[in-house]
């Protein structure tokens, strides 16, 4: 099976580099991290799966006769036009694309470019971190794959996606509703994301002062009111599963959008707490707390873009 993991970062080197034990895989690299997986491998150091080094080949764009059976797409939002045009020759007809970025619409941005029939909904369970160039950290704490079917027409590819991860011991789930399970992710993140961008903060000092974390219960229910009213039969615990999560885990999640913000880099906020803003004042729904952060946050990625 040749998978195209565009492109290496935490998430897909991880989970990529998981897949290469029984499969061809192919990372999507760039600078330094290309050259040092080019020429010393990708080294993965894992809670979860062991210290190890993949040996999977990395290019900067794929060879113009390289085909892909499946391409996992886990870039940022604001790298989907130039990473669809780095792999646009790597997809046929035949190809399945599953996305595991962050947000709301890269289903819909990659339908556009490549055929909705091709497009399977994901999103990835997994706290990892990129190192030094070629290197990866996965810290523990469960690492997971959901995905599942936007219509009946991908059935059939979302069976095979199944038995790609089962034959290459990747834990995964194939949601009954896809959109539901997104959507969850989405009641974490922008949590998550949001308040430790808006207060320049880890999270465990989030939820260790008592107005930020007041506030970031309140996001958690904002962002869940918005939910209910998009996906039928929305999980009634979610809003109670999340603050419990992040209550418990509190000491060691980490937000790759409070990294690329520290950074000085652009930022997935339209994705995030930007796609919560949008869909509550489309439907009449007041969300002040996802509205302010992505009021303050577009300076610096304004700033970050330019």
């Amino acid at each position: 099976m040749n998978i195209l993991i565009m492109a290496a970062g935490a998430v897909g080197g991880y989970f990529g580099s998981v897949l290469s034990y029984s499969n061809d895989v192919t990372f999507v690299a760039r600078g330094e991290h290309l050259r040092k997986i080019q020429e010393y491998g990708l080294s993965v150091k894992s809670v979860t799966s062991g210290n190890y080094v993949c040996w999977s080949k990395a290019y900067k764009e794929p060879p113009p006769e390289y085909k892909a059976d499946l391409a996992i797409f886990c870039v940022k939002e604001y790298q989907n036009e130039q990473a669809c045009e780095i792999i646009a020759n790597s997809i046929s007809d035949n190809t399945t694309i599953l996305t595991l970025q962050n947000g709301l619409g890269s289903g819909e941005f990659l339908g556009q470019k490549f055929g909705s029939e091709k497009v399977v909904l994901g999103a990835a369970y997994v706290e990892a971190s990129k190192g030094g160039p070629g290197e990866i950290f996965e810290h523990g704490g469960g690492c997971s794959i959901t995905f599942g079917k936007q219509s009946d027409i991908q059935e059939g590819r979302v069976r095979e996606l199944a038995n790609i991860f089962e034959s290459s011991n990747v834990d995964f789930t194939v949601s009954e509703n896809i959109h539901d399970s997104l959507w969850q992710k989405l009641v974490f993140i922008s949590a998550l994301s949001g308040m430790t961008c808006i207060t320049k903060s880890t999270f465990k000092e989030v939820m260790n002062h008592p107005e930020t974390r007041n506030i970031t219960i309140n996001l958690v229910r904002e962002t869940a009111s918005v939910a209910s009213k998009i996906v039928p039969n929305f999980s009634k615990d979610t809003v109670q599963n999340t603050i419990d999560h992040l209550e418990t885990h509190k000491n060691d999640l980490v937000s790759s959008m409070h990294q690329d913000l520290l950074a000085g880099k652009p930022m997935e906020i339209n994705a995030i707490n930007g796609a919560v803003s949008r869909k509550g004042k489309t439907l009449g729904i007041a969300t002040p707390i996802n509205d302010m952060i992505v009021s303050c946050l577009s300076l610096q990625d304004t700033r970050a873009r330019k």
